[in-house]
């Protein structure tokens, strides 16, 4: 997107407002109402810098439905605005954020009344948990150390949120559907078992929490005020072990070793221990997960992400027994 080029609140000697990663850019382009959005977002982020009386800073890098930078409040102090464009993952994260109150995650500090505008806190020096250095199990640890923070915080009350079942029944049927119209040679056994999964892991939870939803190692980044704290989440509420997958694969990629079995063990005992939840229900769903997202890949047309996806199910299927 083309950033105007009148100057505006925040905006020193430079286009204002600053403009939208071009990544992200062509991403909302591509969905339903997006080129309105992309229109709307200068006068949008206007309204709001001067509503909030912020100074606005070039957004960051990444991400992918949302304007998300650094401001200065009217205090002088330091936060992040984000604008996502009105999606159903992104209704629910100022219900989530209020909840957990810095519990594992950034505080949020102010919102529209639609939830779509955030000010929230910034983490700093905000490395990602992807990028840090370090022994990947250390690091493993201290990401499932901030995911129990999220949980600690319960769910007192109905927050509002999308519960877990709902979403899962909807992706069974989805994962089915694309099983049988994609024809992408995956195991049967493997989809079955991971469609079974899907429906029968949220009704036999022994608890429920508020979930992050997109818990990856880089939406966790470093902070002052905890390690690690998480941001954009894609939060339900449901079976904490939901959560864990994509920081198991992604903090350091188990297929990247000669024989990823000893070294899945190793981790989902090890976030077990951690987290409170049985190992065997982790890679259950780690299963589940996997195996949804491959077939969403598919359908996009990322075939070798979808293998990707389909061989970590099938490494932790047999790590588990499944």
């Amino acid at each position: 997107m083309t950033a105007a080029a009148a100057s505006g609140p925040g905006s020193g000697t430079g286009p204002w407002p600053p403009p939208l990663p071009a990544d992200v850019a062509d991403n909302v382009a591509g969905l339903r109402g997006g080129p309105d959005w992309l229109a709307g977002l200068p006068r949008r982020l206007a309204a709001v810098a001067r509503e909030w009386n912020l100074e606005l800073g070039r957004p960051f890098t990444g991400g992918s439905c949302s304007w998300a930078g650094p401001v200065r409040t009217a205090d002088g102090g330091p936060a992040v605005l984000k604008l996502s464009f009105p999606h159903r993952e992104a209704r629910g994260e100022a219900a989530a954020l209020r909840l957990w109150d810095g519990a594992g995650a950034v505080r949020l500090l102010r919102a529209s009344d639609d939830g779509f505008a955030l000010l929230l806190e910034r983490c700093r020096p905000g490395r990602p948990l992807a990028h840090a250095p370090g022994d990947p199990e250390g690091l493993l640890a201290a990401g499932a150390r901030a995911l129990a923070g999220l949980w600690s915080r319960g769910v007192r009350a109905d927050p509002g949120l999308e519960r877990l079942a709902d979403v899962l029944a909807e992706w069974a049927d989805l994962t089915a559907e694309r099983h049988a119209r994609l024809r992408t040679g995956a195991d049967p056994g493997l989809v079955r078992t991971a469609v079974d999964l899907m429906t029968a892991l949220p009704r036999s939870a022994a608890r429920a929490a508020v979930l992050h939803g997109d818990f990856n190692p880089g939406n966790v980044l470093s902070a002052e005020r905890a390690p690690w704290l998480a941001i954009d989440p894609k939060p339900m509420v449901g079976d904490p072990g939901y959560d864990l997958w994509p920081l198991l694969v992604q903090v350091d990629p188990p297929m990247a070793h000669p024989d990823p079995a000893p070294v899945l063990r190793r981790r989902l005992a090890l976030c077990a221990e951690v987290l409170g939840e049985p190992a065997d229900r982790l890679a259950a769903w780690s299963v589940a997960r996997a195996v949804e997202s491959a077939f969403d890949r598919f359908d996009r047309g990322d075939a070798d992400g979808g293998a990707a996806d389909l061989a970590q199910a099938s490494a932790v299927a047999r790590v588990a027994g499944l």
